[in-house]
């Protein structure tokens, strides 16, 4: 089973139905968190993947499961914005992260950002290790399984 969570209000394909890659919207949708807690994180590898509006750059992140806390995702796209929220949301098996950015707090402590240009060093978190205050910029998500606890939607006028 694949589920892709992302943004916007143009439609999201789980798969381009001509070379099978996952399809984004042009714009990533924001993704907060108060904590995120991999497991068995791995940088995998840069790459692109294709949008309405064109490839966009990526770094893809790959884990057995993940746990996310205090979640919210925004979208940036069309006249309007939709808000997503959940009290937790927990990936699991075969979870691929495809972002722009992701910026977070090592245990609270050490605060890093990556971008597919500035990638961590080592590639790997090591297990146990979790990061708060996460933003990120997330063109997709698939996992074979996305259970959310007290899940949100709501539509939000455009910011002036």
């Amino acid at each position: 089973m694949l589920v892709v969570l992302g943004g916007g209000a143009t439609p999201v394909r789980a798969a381009d139905s001509a070379s099978g890659a996952p399809r984004a919207g042009s714009r990533p949708p924001t993704v907060t968190t108060s904590r995120f807690t991999p497991n068995g994180f791995a940088l995998s590898s840069v790459t692109t993947v294709p949008t309405a509006g064109g490839p966009l750059k990526v770094m893809v992140v790959s884990m057995a499961s993940a746990s996310l806390t205090d979640y919210r995702l925004s979208t940036h796209e069309g006249p309007g914005r939709l808000a997503l929220s959940a009290d937790r949301l927990d990936l699991s098996g075969n979870v691929l992260l495809y972002l722009t950015r992701l910026s977070g707090c090592v245990e609270g402590v050490f605060c890093v950002t990556f971008t597919p240009d500035r990638l961590p060093m080592p590639p790997v978190i090591p297990p146990g290790v979790f990061l708060t205050h996460v933003e990120a910029e997330q063109a997709l998500v698939t996992s074979d399984s996305i259970v959310a606890r007290s899940l949100r939607l709501r539509a939000e006028p455009s910011p002036s």
